[in-house]
């Protein structure tokens, strides 16, 4: 409903607050109006007399008014100044009866102040119950702030009225001031002695009152700033009124008491105190083990983490403490100094000094502690105060003298000397952390050497799944161990520290040492070859895994993570390599038997007779399919793959290799070494067929072999060209075809010898001929397929398997070769010298086996 003036009348709106004032102010204009109204009408209802009687109350008062004026001149200046708007009083023109009314009020001011002198010994007494009153209670520190508040203001009457009497210009003898005020003065200050006492006494136990109490720190650290705000406003009026140079009057004694300096030695002495305490336990703990044997490793560790703990502390104070001071009393500085100062003193005394004589006497596990308590230290105190990071060089050193951490006054931290005094111990501290860790790498690499030395010198225990695959211990033996080591480490360092990148690094390098220097004992035969390459592929795994772990647990920089991974990179690619190393090595098992049996029955005269049907060649291909199914059940199938490429690498090396030891063999030359060439030639044609025929039906379930079929089987084809074209069989130049083995074997000496044996085989009488027309090549040989520089690094690493290329064969043939060549006598000496720089490693070992 809308009521007469517009208003909503009986709803619920009509009820608000803003409503009820404005129907208020409506009710007190209506009435003012109202008033107004009577009055304008009794004005004009007014009788004549009335108006008369107004009228000469106005004159009466026009003749009063300059009846005053006449008498002002008797106590004015006498001159007439234009009242400003800005004067204070308007009484400015006459000063004497401004002096009369300003003693008036003087005088009133003067009882007051001493109302207030009479009052302060029963003020001080109401004080003092307060303070006493309010001891133990829960209001104990809201009490202090209170008294101190009322308590300031006595010794700001007091300080004010000595420095008024003595400096306000009155003729008093500062004698006669001090008596008047030595009573009062007494009273008040020794008031401020015992609240100073209280508060000093709560200051002591400010850690335990911050953190149970955080109100109660507050209320005490107001009452200690009251009189330094006191003391600061004073000063400040004093400049004010007589200039920045003014001292003050001569003889003025009282001061505001010193609160703020007070609390603040206290609260560094308490800060300093409870380092101290906390060391003392854990050296008279040490003292009651003396006896025993590790009580100075006990010790040590004990040491270390009292200090962890004061520097936890330090994160305490920064965030729960320090809100409940003034930023001005810088808690954190003095606290983190106290840390800093007690904790690098029994640190370096425990390490034998900053340049750590006692470190090789730590254990690797006190190493790693103290590297990472270091960087712990390192990081709160760069963090707190990020200004210390850069500083590099100090004012002084600080081995047994305590900071000295206030100005002049003591009421003021020292900043510039706390950081400088951090920044010393920051310094100081990381040297020892360099030793620490470099004296920690040692160990670590000593340790690691140890570990592997015994695990890699130790047999393994052998293994076989129920798939038939071949494992031994070696893989789980090693990285049990490594495991450990890193889980360790990274336990007790921190996720960024760089000694824990350093330690991986020196792990991971030594586990590569020692798998290159002890790899080759894991291949004795077909069943070690076929483990090791299983265990070499599961421990790369291992590797990888174990990183990718370490670094998602961890925050790297990118610096360090690069380094990580190529450390790791490294050690997987040995282990990748070894991998398939040793399942390629499985050809050196598999043919030792097939040379005893049909080595020294190929190219003899029953080879070329009566097996017409190839069946050495078949043998052969027999033998390699049974070793095809075991090396399936015992490896990987990747590395299944691996295998049957050397195979069918072994496997024309080995052909050729027979053919030419019949050439050393045979030594007629006039007549060939075969009954028919005819028929040997057609019978190396079938053993061919039969063995590309093998290697070719494996394709559909290893494709990669089809491009190693076309490249291993060119060299029976070149061979078997060759000696058609010695035979009279072929119309092709024997240039090509000496080119092209000159690309397989890059060594003019060898290819020599090759195409001189066979010639000698089919053609004896012709091998001279040869000779002297490979030897008319030489130079374009040398062009087409110069010696490869880089050979000889390839064998120094994996990917060179022993007894797998031609050059090789023939080099190990022609070194123990009896048979008279129509060479020259140093054509052996050179190929000696080449075959010495190329193959050095792999191949004098093959030459010491034969």
């Amino acid at each position: 409903e809308i009521g007469v003036n517009g208003f909503l009348v009986g709803a619920e709106g009509a009820e608000r607050k803003m409503d009820k004032e404005t129907n208020k102010l409506r009710a007190m204009i209506q009435r003012d109006l109202s008033i107004i109204n009577a009055r304008l009408n009794d004005g004009v209802a007014a009788s004549g007399l009335e108006v008369q009687e107004l009228v000469n109350a106005v004159s009466a008062t026009k003749d009063d008014i300059g009846r005053l004026r006449e008498l002002t001149t008797y106590i004015s200046d006498g001159q007439k100044q234009s009242i400003s708007d800005r004067d204070e009083f308007l009484l400015a023109q006459y000063p004497y009866l401004r002096k009369a009314i300003n003693a008036r009020r003087n005088i009133h001011r003067c009882f007051r102040e001493l109302e207030f002198f009479g009052h302060i010994p029963s003020t001080c007494e109401r004080l003092r119950d307060d303070l006493h009153g309010g001891e133990w209670t829960a209001e104990e520190w809201s009490t202090i702030r209170n008294v101190s508040m009322e308590h300031v203001e006595l010794e700001v009457m007091l300080v004010e009225a000595e420095n008024s009497m003595k400096g306000g210009g009155l003729d008093i003898d500062d004698a006669v001031v001090d008596s008047f005020l030595d009573s009062h003065v007494q009273n008040v200050w020794e008031l401020g002695d015992e609240i100073r006492m209280r508060i000093i006494s709560g200051v002591g136990s400010a850690f335990e009152l911050s953190m149970n109490n955080p109100a109660g720190m507050v209320a005490l650290v107001e009452a200690v700033e009251v009189y330094e705000r006191a003391a600061e406003s004073f000063e400040k009026k004093k400049r004010e009124g007589g200039g920045e140079e003014e001292e003050g009057p001569s003889g003025t004694r009282l001061g505001f008491t010193n609160m703020r300096a007070a609390a603040l030695e206290q609260l560094y002495q308490d800060f300093e105190m409870r380092g101290v305490e906390m060391f003392r336990g854990v050296h008279e703990q040490a003292a009651d083990l003396a006896e025993e044997e590790d009580a100075a490793n006990t010790q040590f560790t004990a040491v270390l983490k009292a200090a962890t703990e004061l520097v936890t502390e330090i994160d305490i104070v920064r965030h729960q403490m320090s809100p409940c001071f003034a930023p001005h009393w810088h808690i954190e500085a003095l606290w983190s100094s106290c840390v800093a100062h007690v904790c690098s003193n029994h640190i370096v005394q425990q390490i034998g000094g900053p340049d750590g004589q006692n470190l090789p006497e730590l254990t690797i596990t006190q190493l790693l502690e103290l590297v990472a308590w270091v960087e712990y230290f390192r990081e709160t105190i760069e963090e707190t105060f990020p200004e210390v990071a850069s500083m590099r060089d100090t004012k002084k050193t600080y081995f047994e003298e305590r900071p000295e951490l206030f100005a002049g006054d003591k009421r003021t931290v020292n900043m510039q000397n706390a950081t400088d005094s951090l920044a010393w111990v920051n310094n100081m501290l990381w040297e020892v952390h360099r030793l620490a860790q470099e004296e920690f790498l040692v160990r670590t690499r000593s340790q690691t050497d140890e570990w592997l030395d015994k695990v890699y010198g130790s047999e393994s225990v052998k293994n076989q799944s129920s798939e038939g695959k071949l494992t031994t211990s070696l893989c789980e033996d090693v990285f049990s161990f490594s495991s450990v080591q890193l889980r360790t480490i990274r336990e007790r360092l921190s996720k960024k520290s760089d000694a824990l990148i350093l330690a991986v690094c020196i792990i991971l390098s030594h586990m590569r040492s020692k798998q290159i220097h002890a790899r080759d004992k894991f291949l004795q035969d077909l069943e070690t070859c076929c483990a090791a390459s299983n265990d070499f592929t599961r421990m790369s795994e291992k590797c990888e895994d174990m990183i990718l772990e370490l670094m998602s647990q961890c925050e790297f920089s990118e610096d360090m993570i690069a380094t990580l991974e190529a450390s790791s990179n490294e050690l997987m690619g040995v282990y990748s390599s070894d991998a398939v190393y040793s399942s390629r090595s499985v050809h050196i098992f598999v043919f030792d038997p097939i040379e005893e049996e049909i080595g020294i029955q190929l190219f003899e005269e029953d080879w070329e007779v009566t097996m017409v049907d190839n069946d050495l060649a078949i043998s052969l291909v027999r033998t390699l399919e049974d070793f095809h199914e075991d090396l399936e059940h015992y490896m990987d199938d990747f590395m299944v793959v691996k295998s049957m490429m050397s195979l069918m690498s072994a496997t024309i090396i080995f052909y050729a290799k027979c053919l030419l030891q019949r050439a050393e063999k045979h030594r007629n030359n006039k007549k060939p070494f075969f009954g028919d060439v005819k028929t040997a030639l057609d019978r190396m044609t079938g053993d061919v067929k039969v063995m590309r025929d093998y290697f070719e039906g494996l394709v559909p379930k290893m494709p990669s072999l089809k491009k190693n079929i076309e490249k291993d089987f060119e060299i029976l084809a070149t061979i078997h060209e060759l000696l058609q074209i010695a035979a009279g069989f072929s119309v092709s130049d024997a240039e090509d075809f000496i080119l092209v083995l000159q690309k397989r074997v890059r060594d003019v000496g060898i290819t020599k010898h090759i195409v001189g044996d066979l010639w000698h085989l089919v053609a004896p009488t012709e091998e001279r001929y040869v000779w002297e027309l490979v030897e008319s090549m030489e130079e374009q040989l040398v062009a087409i397929a110069p010696v490869d520089d880089a050979l000889a690094l390839e064998v120094s690493g994996r990917s060179y398997v022993r007894a797998l290329r031609l050059d090789e064969m023939a080099v190990k043939l022609y070194v123990k070769s009896r048979r008279n060549r129509p060479i020259k006598a140093t054509a052996v000496e050179s190929i000696v010298k080449n075959w010495r720089t190329t193959w050095s490693a792999g191949a004098e070992e093959g030459h010491d086996e034969e």
